[in-house]
């Protein structure tokens, strides 16, 4: 990985706005918490871990057996393409929604998904890792309510090497807010950054807390 090029500009980066946290505005480093977290610019690839121990035999067989694609590997920044992420409710599973994050978020924003004041719900994310193992992926969440910062929250992910099929994360279980002055439209923003400070995917998100389905 070129230091003067750290993270190569993909159409998948291009598409989740990628980039590293030193690139992020001012206003989202404070909204995040990220004012601590740098970008690693030493980094070293797993690609070039193993390559430089190829002299021993039993460890080549190790990293094989737990790196399904490890002739694949490049040395290169790791990318997490996101797929789908998916809103489910565990007593009323006919109401999971499903959110494309390729292609489908401006539907969200002309229609917002629902959730009942006071339910139970988690969100599943579809992903695949390439080039080289992510380390510490987080996420992070920022909501708002007339332009007012109402909500915050992180969760760790978690550390995953790159394979060939989609990984699924499941976050853990919320309750959304009930009342009359929980109700109404909300903003939310997400953003996945991981340990090396490279930020792999940034989305605005829209959803109405209303009293029923």
């Amino acid at each position: 990985m070129k230091q003067n090029d750290p993270l190569p500009q993909s159409q998948v980066r291009q598409r989740q706005q990628s980039c590293t946290v030193d690139k992020l505005s001012e206003n989202d480093l404070k909204d995040f918490h990220l004012d601590n977290l740098n970008f690693n610019k030493q980094r070293v690839s797993l690609a070039v871990i193993c390559s430089q121990n190829q002299q021993d035999e039993s460890l080549v067989k190790y990293q094989k057996a737990i790196l399904e694609n490890i002739d694949e590997l490049k040395d290169e920044a790791p990318e997490v393409e996101f797929f789908l992420m998916e809103v489910l409710f565990p007593n009323k599973p006919e109401r999971s929604i499903a959110l494309d994050l390729q292609f489908g978020m401006k539907e969200n924003e002309k229609t917002p998904f629902k959730i009942k004041e006071g339910e139970e719900y988690h969100i599943r994310l579809h992903f695949k890792v390439k080039n080289d193992c992510v380390i510490g992926l987080k996420l992070y969440n920022t909501t708002r309510r007339h332009g007012i910062k109402v909500d915050s929250y992180e969760e760790i992910i978690g550390s995953f090497a790159p394979k060939k099929h989609i990984q699924i994360y499941d976050m853990e279980s919320q309750i959304a807010p009930s009342g009359f002055l929980a109700r109404g439209h909300y903003k939310g923003k997400l953003l996945f950054a991981d340990g090396d400070g490279i930020v792999h995917m940034q989305f605005d998100y829209y959803f109405e807390i209303s009293k029923d389905w």
